[in-house]
């Protein structure tokens, strides 16, 4: 994903590169850096969805609202349960640096392992202004994988990522 050739003012993808990793866009003049258009496109992710489990073990649903601050958690096994709890500026801040510390963004989109048929089934739904993102798997995990559920499982102050 090549966010930084995206104006930030306009949208346009009609850019050029002024200086190493400093751009303006073709459009509207605007200019920016290769970091500000990192920053801004995790500041454009207004909510985050993550299930993970498996068939026999049920299911964990967390749902983090960033722009209302709030986390609820579903859990799926044999019965319906859901819990939900408001978020601090610090825990948003730490979800954040979290989620660019493993460059979520660039994550595949799908990370497979079809040696094992049954196991763990992941998905994380993205929701930004510019579309979703999603990204799963199947037994398969991206770098940062463990780095990310420890940042969820704070987030959610639950085990959420163990049977």
């Amino acid at each position: 994903m090549i966010i930084y050739k995206k104006c930030l003012d306009c949208g346009s993808r009609e850019t050029e590169e002024l200086k190493v990793d400093e751009y303006s866009c073709v459009e509207c003049g605007s200019k920016w850096t290769k970091e500000e258009a990192f920053e801004a496109a995790y500041d454009d992710i207004n909510v985050m969805k993550v299930s993970y489990g498996g068939f026999f073990g049920g299911y964990n649903e967390i749902d983090i609202d960033i722009e209302n601050s709030e986390v609820s958690l579903g859990f799926t096994r044999g019965k319906v349960e859901t819990t939900v709890r408001e978020l601090n500026k610090k825990e948003i801040t730490e979800l954040m640096n979290m989620l660019k510390e493993v460059d979520i963004l660039n994550w595949k989109r799908s990370y497979d392992n079809p040696y094992v048929l049954d196991g763990t089934q992941w998905d994380i739904t993205l929701q930004r202004e510019a579309g979703d993102l999603v990204r799963s798997g199947n037994n398969e995990f991206p770098k940062g994988w463990d780095k990310f559920g420890s940042g969820i499982e704070k987030i959610a102050q639950a085990s959420i990522f163990q049977y």
